[in-house]
């Protein structure tokens, strides 16, 4: 959807009267009328292929490295920070090849009716470097996100938690406290807090990181016309202003927080269901040391 949304945009970029009907709407219609609804689900398996082992390989990474910085007493929002970076940064990279693949597959620019055929193709006319098309600009968008996300998640999740024991009467007043002010000092399941601070985190970082899936989306579909980074972000302002950074935002800002979310809120889940299991063993151990 993104991709036919940015796609729409640049073929029309010249017709101000069609950049003013264009909508997320008018995409949705679009594609129907010329894929069916079936057309909206185009790209699903290299999705599923990319997400869920990066989404494995990335809670891994950013594990580790949260682990290491710790240990090296860094400060929390410099671990959050940059573990956040550093681990999508590494997974952006080793998903990049099934990333182009999904672009262009998506895409009614390039008439590939398989996978292997969108594979072949691009292995046949750009060799090794066209599966990390559009790398540098996915980086720029992907670390910042990430390093921000993180930041603005563990934050977010303090304060909501803060918030929803405390009760509203009894804290200083903020949108945060507002937004939850039903609770009346209820605590909110860990679920819920992971939820809305991921949602309110992705949220946050998706508005700062739109500029650079834009250009990134640009260079993965039509590599002829954007060929380098710098190059890429000066074709789109003078084309088209700033306005153009933010085409197509509406499905990702609808999309990201609320993936990201449902991300997070099942690995503190997980890891919570985990860490609860051995602590229940531990403890099991422990009654069994003092009874022998």
């Amino acid at each position: 959807m993104q991709a036919r949304q940015s796609l729409l945009r640049t073929l029309t970029a010249a017709q101000a009267s069609a950049l003013r009907e264009l909508s997320v709407w008018t995409t949705v219609r679009d594609v129907v009328r010329s894929d069916g609804v079936r057309g909206l689900w185009r790209g699903t398996l290299p999705t599923i292929l990319r997400n869920v082992p990066g989404s494995a390989m990335y809670f891994m990474v950013l594990n580790e490295l949260r682990a290491h910085l710790r240990r090296v007493d860094a400060p929390a929002h410099i671990v959050h920070l940059a573990s956040g970076a550093i681990a999508r940064v590494v997974v952006g990279f080793a998903a990049m090849p099934i990333t182009v693949v999904k672009i262009r597959y998506e895409s009614n620019l390039y008439n590939y009716t398989s996978l292997w055929g969108a594979m072949s193709s691009i292995a046949r006319h750009e060799g090794l470097p066209g599966f990390f098309r559009g790398f540098g600009a996915t980086a720029l968008r992907d670390a910042p996100y990430a390093g921000v996300y993180v930041l603005f998640y563990e934050s977010l999740k303090t304060a909501v938690a803060g918030a929803s024991a405390s009760g509203i009467g009894r804290t200083r007043p903020t949108m945060l406290t507002l937004a939850i002010s039903e609770t009346q000092g209820a605590e909110l399941p860990p679920a819920a807090v992971s939820m809305a601070a991921g949602f309110m985190g992705g949220l946050s970082a998706t508005l700062a990181t739109q500029p650079f899936d834009m250009v990134k989306t640009r260079m993965q579909l039509k590599p002829a016309e954007y060929r380098g980074l710098v190059r890429s972000f000066a074709k789109i302002a003078a084309t088209e202003g700033m306005r153009g950074f933010f085409a197509g935002m509406l499905p990702r800002l609808v999309r990201k927080p609320l993936s990201s979310a449902i991300s997070w809120t099942v690995y503190e889940e997980v890891m919570r269901w985990f860490g609860a299991r051995d602590g229940g063993g531990a403890r099991a151990r422990a009654r069994g040391a003092t009874t022998a």
